[in-house]
């Protein structure tokens, strides 16, 4: 298991998984992570999902510790969000 994978993991447990509504997946840099809330798992499948993030290593480092936010690294270009938008903005809840 990846440390990036164990990480969102540890981040998320306990959490609601369904109020995002729909699958997310990040890939970072050559890992991906994808978090089904119907199935209610976070894997490392390379499945299709209703929204994909694309950020490098260090940039979601800097999201998941709270030195930066997704907004800020979305506004400057580090941050790509393909799909539905609005799923990426409940990430949030749940990576908070």
């Amino acid at each position: 298991m990846s440390e990036l994978l164990s990480k969102i993991q540890g981040i998320a447990e306990g959490k609601d998984l369904s109020a995002l509504g729909s699958s997310i997946k990040f890939v970072v840099d050559e890992e991906v992570v994808l978090i089904d809330p119907e199935a209610g798992t976070i894997t490392s499948d390379d499945n299709d999902a209703s929204c994909t993030v694309t950020v490098d290593g260090e940039t979601m480092e800097e999201i998941l510790n709270g030195s930066t936010s997704s907004q800020a690294a979305f506004m400057t270009g580090k941050l790509k969000v393909a799909g539905d938008m609005g799923v990426a903005l409940k990430v949030g809840t749940i990576l908070s």
